[in-house]
């Protein structure tokens, strides 16, 4: 009596997945199947999940007691002759605890008397496909981050099974929301733990990034990588990050480029300009002569007396403020009227 257990596939996702498993055995001249045990080695020792009888014993295939987990998703399938055959449960619906070892015992009668044949184990082995993280990536601090501060990213979620991990990247983007660098970050570790009652693992990753100004209104994007693939559509990522930074590169530009304005001729406007985060709230004007004199508050000054007394170097003072600090620099501009 030769017996043989097989699992087909061995692998199977978790879900409505079909799978067989398959107790065949052959027999030899006077040698008579009475019947087919199908095992499962359940808390350390081999419980009997299914009974099945050959036409000799016409019965149905029935559930064990121990079995009985298995009711509603799967069909039991009899011998259907007294030479070569099988007996099969078909599983309609994958479930992690169907991860087991597996053995057949077939007892028969011979001419020795009644005896029996125990196949080798089968595995069946669970796989879980990874979802989407539970939710954007949290970060802290969260609100009133400055150039300079170290900001801690936090990413969890079902990352399957075998573990995926999870990946990191940093889209920096202008204004108007166009990616204009992409960083990943790969080698950030994810710490994976079993979720109770299943067999999927659930991970966490945190990402530490030291911000600049150009991470202001970047997104920083946490994805699956299963079985060392990235998996597209299997991401979360922040909403456009505020990052604060003091104002700075200001430029002053006047009305026309002309390096001498005649006496006389019509207001001469100048416009002052600067970056930061929140954006320039308060210009100021000043004459290098008169420097403790405010000539204007505003981003626009207009010389309406152009004359030659009015020949200087106007200062623009560029001003922002944030997280109870103010900051300011300035620029100049020489204005020549006649001569």
């Amino acid at each position: 009596m030769s017996v043989q257990l097989q699992a087909t596939p061995s692998e199977v996702i978790l879900g409505l997945k079909s799978l067989q498993l398959r107790c065949s055995y052959t027999t030899a001249t006077g040698e008579f199947v009475t019947g087919v045990n199908i095992q499962a080695k359940i808390n350390g020792q081999l419980k009997s999940l299914a009974l099945f009888y050959t036409p000799l014993v016409p019965l149905n295939a029935t559930l064990t007691t121990d079995g009985n987990y298995l009711t509603n998703r799967v069909t039991l399938t009899n011998p259907t002759t007294t030479g070569t055959d099988y007996a099969a449960i078909q599983f309609s619906e994958i479930a992690c605890e169907d991860e087991k070892e597996y053995m057949c015992q077939v007892p028969y009668a011979g001419s020795s008397g009644i005896s029996t044949a125990n196949s080798s184990v089968a595995y069946i082995n669970v796989r879980a496909n990874p979802e989407k993280p539970d939710s954007v990536p949290s970060y802290v601090p969260s609100a009133g981050i400055e150039e300079g501060t170290t900001v801690v990213f936090t990413c969890t979620g079902n990352v399957g099974k075998p573990e995926g991990k999870f990946r990191w990247v940093r889209y920096r983007r202008n204004s108007n929301g166009v990616i204009i660098q992409e960083t990943s970050y790969e080698t950030e570790t994810t710490t994976a733990f079993k979720i109770p009652w299943t067999c999927t693992f659930t991970g966490t990753s945190q990402l530490t990034l030291k911000m600049e100004q150009l991470d202001n209104n970047a997104v920083v994007r946490c994805q699956i990588v299963y079985q060392d693939v990235p998996q597209g559509r299997l991401y979360k990522q922040t909403y456009p990050i505020n990052v604060y930074y003091s104002v700075r590169n200001v430029q002053v530009t006047k009305s026309s480029t002309n390096p001498i304005f005649s006496e006389g001729a019509g207001p001469i406007t100048l416009t002052c300009k600067s970056d930061g985060n929140p954006a320039g709230t308060r210009y100021t004007w000043h004459k290098q002569s008169e420097a403790n004199l405010l000539l204007w508050i505003g981003s626009t000054y207009f010389i309406n007396n152009v004359v030659v007394n009015e020949t200087d170097t106007y200062i623009c003072v560029a001003q922002n403020s944030f997280n109870g600090q103010t900051f300011n620099m300035n620029t100049s501009i020489h204005i020549q009227i006649g001569e």
